[in-house]
């Protein structure tokens, strides 16, 4: 009786080893290629658990659907599948990495996000591109409020 104990005991440990192995390896390091709202459920209307920048590492468990459910920087939560990268993502004009070339529009939205000393360097350095639209779409403000407003409609039928 001890000993078949000991076995089922002795086979439940390698089986729950097997699985946190297993949970491990499946587990994959990605990047953001935006700033992302890490959630508490893989819903664009779950509470905000932490704001993520662009680039910042994370770790894959699971994916459902369009959702991932991630852990950065010690906290876990949801991140849309769209926000994340496998690769460390870099920009640079004139890059040997990059298939295809930008235009002036796209130069220019590279330069958003930047703080504001580094987007002053950055226009100074691509004086040739067009901000015109990035400045207006800069100031556009939505707020939360107005987003789960639009969210909700959405999720319910009610925007036409």
């Amino acid at each position: 009786m001890r000993k078949t104990l000991r076995r089922t005991l002795a086979c439940m440990i390698a089986l729950g080893a097997f699985l946190l192995l297993a949970t491990a390896m499946s587990a994959s390091t990605m990047n953001t290629v935006r700033d992302a709202v890490l959630r508490d459920s893989p819903s664009f209307l779950g509470k905000t658990v932490e704001t993520l920048g662009s680039g910042t590492s994370i770790t894959l468990m699971s994916e459902e659907g369009a959702w991932a459910r991630v852990k950065a920087g010690g906290k876990q939560g949801w991140l849309p599948v769209s926000a994340l990268r496998a690769s460390t993502v870099s920009l640079g004009a004139g890059s040997s990495r990059a298939a295809v070339s930008a235009g002036s529009s796209e130069v220019a939205l590279a330069g958003k996000g930047f703080t504001q000393q580094t987007e002053a360097s950055y226009r100074g350095s691509h004086s040739g591109a067009d901000y015109a639209t990035v400045d207006m779409m800069a100031g556009f403000v939505v707020s939360p409020a107005d987003s789960e407003q639009f969210l909700r409609a959405g999720r319910n039928g009610g925007a036409k």
